[in-house]
């Protein structure tokens, strides 16, 4: 088979031009960004970075729901069930054992990472009409393969997940380390080939393969990675993740939005506003969400602090972020055409 018999369809996201920007060049850029900021104060660029990216990235979830009486229709329950549910109970872990809310928030926090990705490749592939009919499980799986292996073998994570079994009372020597680290490059190896052998085997049966897919796939886990084995400050690879990870979904938000309003004239007087592509509503919209995160910041980290306060500014933190991670898990399912003709 010849690289000319390869069926190569592009598809984007958004179009050419903001997609090598937003969903290509941004990973570099981000990493730039927190390379920077190990010579110039890296606390404050992480609570920057949160408060201006970060909270906005969850704040345009609510707005792309809550604003949208269609939306609200189609999820009635699961909207009213989850903050009546995670709201009371982040309150309630803070009281009881906020370590293991902490846990819960990180590792909730990760997989809402991967199926980012993961959704963004499927957009990729729905756009292009590119994919065999198992290439979604392929996807997903390449990234929890990819995702996974980071946290074990680079020197970042290493660390911490060397800590937890030293905290349980056990003590990995080096060569368990080592072992388990051999192992799972050895996993993500024979999961690349396997990958690799899917992709030949759909361009044989005719399918077609969308390269900005793989290219965007490419510049995610390159930031994680060379942030994860370059730098040893959770503080510096948080900059970088939340930059690439926050940016990429505001900007998907706005874009859905504008769509949306393109094809059915909008639900609700605000999106209808914010969905108009002229310079000044996108402007708007860029406001908005700073507005957004300076008045979450007055509520939860700029009042001071104090024992009583902590927990309800801590506990407001965990329970946006819940919701957020919540809610996208069935919002943006790509199966649903309404979602996929917004798209």
């Amino acid at each position: 088979m010849t690289s000319a018999a390869i069926n190569f369809r592009s598809g984007y996201i958004v179009n050419p031009i903001n997609d090598r920007i937003w969903f290509l060049g941004l990973p570099f850029l981000a990493i730039g960004a927190a390379l920077a900021s190990q010579l110039h104060l890296p606390g404050v660029w992480l609570v920057a970075v949160s408060a201006l990216v970060t909270v906005p990235h969850q704040g345009v979830t609510f707005l792309r729901v809550y604003a949208s009486p269609t939306e609200r229709a189609r999820w009635p329950r699961l909207l009213t069930a989850g903050p009546l549910i995670l709201i009371p109970g982040v309150y309630f872990m803070i009281e009881w054992n906020p370590w293991l809310l902490i846990l819960g928030v990180t590792l909730w926090d990760h997989q809402h990472s991967i199926m980012q990705q993961y959704g963004f490749a499927r957009i990729y592939d729905h756009k292009a009409e590119a994919g065999a009919p198992l290439t979604p499980k392929f996807d997903y799986y390449l990234n929890w393969v990819l995702f996974v292996n980071m946290l074990l073998v680079t020197d970042l994570f290493t660390r911490f997940w060397v800590r937890t079994f030293q905290q349980v009372g056990y003590t990995p020597s080096v060569e368990f380390v080592s072992t388990v680290q051999t192992v799972s490059w050895g996993v993500t190896t024979a999961f690349l080939i396997a990958y690799a052998f899917h992709v030949v085997r759909s361009v044989r049966a005719g399918h077609a393969i969308n390269p900005t897919k793989y290219l965007f796939i490419g510049a995610s886990y390159f930031l994680w990675y060379y942030m994860a084995f370059s730098t040893l400050s959770m503080v510096v690879f948080s900059i970088a993740h939340r930059i690439m990870h926050g940016v990429q979904y505001i900007v998907m938000v706005y874009f859905y939005n504008v769509n949306t309003v393109a094809r059915t004239g909008g639900d609700s007087k605000i999106l209808q506003l914010l969905g108009r592509p002229e310079p000044k509503w996108v402007f708007a919209f860029v406001a908005l969400c700073g507005v957004y995160a300076l008045f979450f910041w007055q509520l939860t980290l700029a009042r001071g602090f104090s024992e009583d306060y902590d927990i309800f500014a801590a506990s407001l933190i965990s329970s946006f972020a819940l919701l957020h991670y919540y809610m996208d898990a069935f919002i943006w399912k790509i199966r649903k055409p309404e979602l996929a003709d917004n798209l």
